[in-house]
């Protein structure tokens, strides 16, 4: 996928992220309302190391006072990798989606505790050949808080197919429907990081 496709799917998932009435009352001065656009990096390290740059699609929205629905996509690509220190030339293409449920509950004014279950799909493409996929399904447990008024963050574990990943999610808001949010997840074989203009609402 293309950044100007990334940016038309965006375009196009707005207004559905959109449709219920405004739930900032309900929701202990946090945001689960957005929908964003931006930048992805993705690393890799197993038997080959691999960075792969590319776009970043991501939306959240509060469908009951304790329930959210969130996801996000990736399209990434680079060009070259190493293989046991040795770098080859080969065109590498990774996408991956999350869709995910999640649960809030305010532990105090301007924070929450936040779980959810989530199907990933990751796809892998080289050298323009055959597309190989696969499914995890992550749980996650962590606290949402309030830092600054325009600061916020994230901090959550994730168990998927037995392993272990921590995510860190920043936001900062600079003005009543724009802000700037940051994506950080690893584990023991990769590292992602995003940094999207997020729409609220």
């Amino acid at each position: 996928m293309t950044f100007n496709r990334s940016i038309i799917a965006a375009a196009l998932l707005l207004p559905t992220m959109a449709w219920a009435q405004d739930s900032s009352s309900k929701t202990n001065g946090l945001t689960y309302n957005h929908v964003g656009i931006g930048y992805a990096n993705i690393m890799v390290d197993t038997t080959y190391r691999a960075s792969l740059h590319g776009s970043s699609i991501e939306g959240s929205k509060l469908i009951a006072e304790n329930f959210y629905i969130f996801g996000n996509y990736f399209s990434t690509s680079t060009d070259q990798i190493k293989f046991l220190g040795d770098r080859l030339d080969i065109d590498v293409d990774f996408r991956q989606y999350q869709l995910s449920a999640g649960y809030r509950r305010p532990i105090q004014p301007g924070t929450d505790v936040v779980a959810s279950v989530s199907v990933v799909n990751g796809a892998t493409r080289i050298n323009s050949g055959a597309s190989t996929d696969g499914y995890i399904y992550p749980v996650s447990v962590g606290v949402k808080k309030r830092l600054t008024e325009t600061i916020e963050g994230t901090a959550s574990a994730v168990i998927a197919a037995g392993k272990f990943a921590s995510v860190i999610n920043l936001q900062y808001k600079f003005s009543d429907l724009y802000a700037i949010g940051g994506y950080f997840r690893q584990d023991e074989n990769s590292t992602i990081y995003a940094l999207n203009v997020r729409y609220l609402f």
